[in-house]
């Protein structure tokens, strides 16, 4: 085989391979694409065509918010981001993998947690009760749609200038079917999680204090 030989299955960047990738996707797709990348920088995702466009910085900034939940008792928090290397095709950092192995390995041992929902918890997502994992979900669609129009809300209005008004108003504009506690309860936590994810610097209710400020 020559290095710009094209590899079964992969088009355009496919055609690139070298040997060791050719022999590597002969195991495995995923392996083949993996090396590719730590010898190009073009990282391939898993389907027909599929280009990953994530800096591997910012990945590794969102794998470390797992890493920050799951050393605070979120143990969710090493699927998800088993969920994210598979989804970017990149090998497990040390701490995802060591991590996962040891919880996976106590769980086959006598006197460990008896179902994997005690293994892979989290607060936030609650999968031991048939009924709390569905409010769960319903409460995490829901507050991404009230996190997603009042910030639109705010944006549009700039005499909106603190986070009680913002949640007022948009309750006036439209039903979401909750109050006004459970509305700012879900604002809140769909803000914190979007705040960690994005990287962002501050939160719904900080900026409105800072327009605030500058209003006054």
């Amino acid at each position: 085989m020559t290095n710009l030989q094209r590899a079964d299955g992969l088009h355009g960047l496919g055609e690139m391979f070298g040997d060791g990738e050719r022999e590597l996707t002969a195991l495995d797709p995923a392996w083949g694409k993996a090396a590719f990348f730590f010898r190009t920088g073009h990282r391939l995702g898993h389907g027909p065509d599929s280009m990953r466009c994530m800096s591997l910085d910012e990945v590794y900034r969102m794998l470390n918010v797992f890493r920050e939940r799951f050393e605070g008792g979120d143990t969710l928090s090493i699927l998800q981001a088993i969920g994210m290397c598979a989804e970017e095709n990149l090998p497990m950092p040390e701490w995802l993998a060591l991590a996962f192995n040891s919880r996976i390995t106590a769980f086959g041992r006598t006197g460990s947690p008896p179902t994997l929902d005690d293994v892979f918890y989290s607060e936030r997502m609650p999968t031991n009760s048939a009924k709390k994992a569905a409010q769960a979900r319903q409460d995490w669609q829901l507050g991404g749609r009230l996190w997603r129009d009042v910030w639109d809300l705010v944006m549009a209005d700039e005499t909106i200038a603190s986070f009680d008004k913002a949640i007022t108003r948009l309750l006036a504009s439209r039903k979401y079917g909750v109050g006004k506690t459970k509305a700012k309860q879900l604002v809140l936590m769909l803000d914190t999680n979007q705040t960690q994810f994005l990287g962002k610097t501050e939160t719904l209710p900080r900026f409105l204090e800072k327009r605030r400020k500058l209003l006054t």
